[in-house]
């Protein structure tokens, strides 16, 4: 049975424009399962100069130090971002400029501590040009997305590109403490919030959950209450908002109780968002509700109880991403304190829809209507998707906003109709 529906363009809260812009053209595994397509790929790389790559989702393959080392010079990262592997010829080439980097990148607590100092490393790499913006965002108006915010800007350079550019109003920025500090007074006017961290993440094996994962290993919490503590009450008095990222249970009981105890002592942001909070439980939701915590989810990371069965304890398989929960039990109102984006892993539609109206679990499922008023622009206005659904699911997207066109999309899942979900519709 074929079914039909326009939609808004997308609006994804949570993104890395600033960074992907740098990397837009770069080499990306994240489509690439199978790993001799991946060594021939990175065989292929310069070997006049450090590439980044990437993508790499250990949940497919890993390389050995053989196989590293006879690529070209190469930083290959996680597809969470939060851990990257270097060859020899790479750390050769990086480590009179940054020798604590190479040094110190292997070890996962080290990197966690200063991963927003990391990401400004790999975007280094690169120099931000008006073009490399461009191509970025017209790459996300043709897959969909309409605006893109930045949870993590990268620095002055491409603040200002991004500043003076067409784009400015399709995103909003956010940057670390540190970053923020080095920012001239204009560029941080323009900042919309602080973000900061409290764990890592699954790619990485550095989520900190309270159970094990399955090599044994436990992730703890970046920082102790009080050091969290003090740092949100900087935030606080620079009369910003607030963004935490926060993926495993320890690290979400660890901001509700911040937040708690900060609104206790008379401290308020103008925001409080708590970004991923994939393994939220229903106690803990009440409590982020009474608090007035938006939660900033991304309906992607559902796939992670099957790609990441290989390190989650089973009690967390389902448990990841309750949006049922958060939904129905808990109060949450998609668009209002329940928004969605993507992490850029992947952009656009496509997985988008997959993963929110097909996700692994019952209990992580949204329905079109909850889909478009978390991850929608507010009308129709910015641009449309028409999204057609047949036995295989094909999508046609079609943009009617400034560069009117339309587009064939890739069909989401050849038998997603046959899951027995068409009601969501």
């Amino acid at each position: 049975m074929k079914q039909k529906i326009t939609i808004p363009l997308l609006k994804d809260h949570h993104n890395h424009p600033s960074f992907y812009a740098l990397f837009n053209d770069c080499l990306n595994l994240q489509e690439i399962k199978d790993k001799q397509t991946a060594l021939q790929m990175v065989q292929s790389l310069d070997r006049d100069r450090v590439s980044v790559v990437l993508g790499w989702n250990t949940g497919f393959y890993s390389f050995t130090e053989e196989e590293l080392n006879r690529f070209p010079p190469v930083i290959i990262v996680n597809i969470s971002l939060h851990s990257f592997i270097m060859n020899a010829p790479a750390e050769t080439a990086l480590k009179v400029k940054y020798p604590d980097i190479a040094a110190n990148y292997k070890n996962p607590s080290w990197y966690e501590s200063h991963f927003a100092r990391m990401m400004i490393f790999m975007a280094d790499m690169v120099e931000p040009t008006e073009q490399k913006v461009k191509t970025l965002f017209d790459s996300l108006y043709e897959k969909g997305v309409y605006y893109a915010e930045d949870m993590l800007l990268t620095g002055e350079k491409v603040y200002s590109i991004i500043n003076a550019s067409p784009y400015r109003e399709r995103t909003a920025f956010w940057t670390d403490p540190a970053t923020f500090k080095n920012l001239s007074p204009a560029a941080q006017k323009g900042v919309k919030g602080i973000k900061l961290f409290t764990d890592g993440a699954l790619g990485a094996g550095t989520a900190a959950l309270a159970l094990p994962y399955n090599d044994g290993k436990k992730a703890g919490l970046l920082h102790t209450d009080d050091e969290l503590f003090r740092q949100m009450r900087e935030t606080a008095l620079l009369g910003k908002a607030v963004s935490v990222h926060a993926i495993g249970d320890l690290a979400i009981f660890q901001v509700v109780r911040t937040v708690r105890r900060l609104k206790d002592e008379g401290f308020s942001f103008p925001r409080v968002r708590m970004e991923h909070c994939q393994f939220i439980d229903e106690k803990t939701a009440h409590e982020a509700k009474e608090l007035g915590i938006i939660l900033s989810m991304q309906p992607n990371f559902s796939v992670d109880s099957t790609v990441y069965r290989d390190r989650l304890p089973v009690q967390y398989l389902e448990q990841n991403n309750p949006f049922r929960m958060l939904i129905d039990k808990a109060g949450f109102t998609p668009g209002k304190d329940l928004i969605f984006g993507s992490d850029g892993m992947p952009h656009g539609i496509t997985t988008a829809l997959q993963t929110s109206l097909f996700p692994p679990f019952p209990g992580q499922r949204l329905t079109l209507d909850e889909f478009i008023a978390g991850y929608c622009m507010p009308d129709k206005s910015y641009g449309q998707v028409e999204i057609e659904a047949d036995e295989n699911l094909g999508v046609r997207k079609c943009i009617s906003g400034p560069d009117a066109a339309n587009y064939f999309v890739d069909k989401i899942h050849e038998s997603i109709l046959s899951l027995g979900h068409e009601n969501n519709w």
